[in-house]
């Protein structure tokens, strides 16, 4: 069941991931160092909110379900400090950090944070079980070899690869997690309908984070 409910929610990521340029540029040597850091820029911007979030959601659904609340903070515990690895592998590169996160997020991290605090605030808090599920999913599929392509093909310091790295390793126990989860709630056409849509959206969000990166990258190339 599981295996199969992982295949048929991946198969949103064709739709808005595995088109995007940035991966044909990568394994093609058109990007810069100047893209990772832009890539490390938005991610920075993207997880120090995950969990706060989380915490939000799981006091929000505490009273009527404690396993989801269990769920969003245990996965809040585990994320937490993770946007110091993007940090460190900045300032491996040999950059200013301060200089390279200033400013605001654009706007794919943008739509993503938006909708999670949506979700934990306002909206269904089951659906942050779908942006759980597509992030993880995305660090299972691509980051061991973006990490390795970016050590092999761009000179990249393996010590500036952390975030990537350890995401690839790690994420597949947490994808899992998240599907068990989302199991839960299988059964139930309304809230299983509102975790796949959240799947899709932040694939979707996802596909424009790469875009942006590619943009700000571009622009700090010239």
């Amino acid at each position: 069941m599981i295996s199969q409910l992982i295949n048929d929610l991946t198969a949103h990521r064709r739709s808005y991931i595995d088109c995007n340029p940035i991966f044909a540029r990568l394994a093609g040597g058109g990007l810069t160092r100047f893209h990772y850091l832009a890539y490390l820029r938005e991610t920075y911007h993207l997880i120090k909110h995950t969990p706060k979030y989380l915490t939000i959601a799981a006091n929000r659904v505490a009273e009527n379900d404690e396993r989801l609340a269990n769920y969003f903070r245990n996965f809040s515990r585990e994320e937490t400090g993770h946007e110091l690895l993007c940090i460190r592998d900045i300032d491996a590169l040999g950059e200013n950090v301060d200089t390279i996160i200033s400013g605001d997020p654009n706007p794919g991290v943008w739509g993503i944070v938006t909708q999670c605090y949506f979700w934990a605030t306002q909206g269904n808090a089951v659906a942050l079980l779908g942006d759980a599920f597509a992030t993880e999913e995305l660090g299972v599929a691509r980051g061991v070899e973006v990490a390795r392509l970016l050590e092999t093909n761009y000179s990249i310091p393996r010590q500036a690869t952390n975030f990537l790295r350890v995401h690839g390793s790690e994420d597949k126990e947490h994808l899992e997690a998240a599907a068990r989860a989302i199991e839960w709630y299988a059964g139930n056409h309304d809230l299983y309908s509102d975790i796949d849509y959240a799947v899709r959206m932040t694939y979707r969000y996802y596909g424009q984070l790469f875009t942006d990166v590619l943009e700000l990258g571009d622009a700090w190339s010239k």
